[in-house]
């Protein structure tokens, strides 16, 4: 799988290549303690997200 992710905004630019597909061979030491969306009804994001 090779994807290239290109960004550019008032925050920043670059790119960078997706080398593994969504959800597999994270870092075993990367025990997250909280799910997405709790964080995201925590309000991670100041209940606002990209709003640049």
């Amino acid at each position: 799988m090779k994807k290239i992710i290109k960004f550019d905004d008032k925050m920043q630019t670059g790119e960078y290549e997706l080398t593994q597909k969504p959800g597999e061979n994270f870092n075993p030491e990367f025990k997250p303690e909280l799910t997405p969306k709790e964080l995201l009804e925590l309000g991670v994001f100041g209940g606002k997200y990209m709003t640049d």
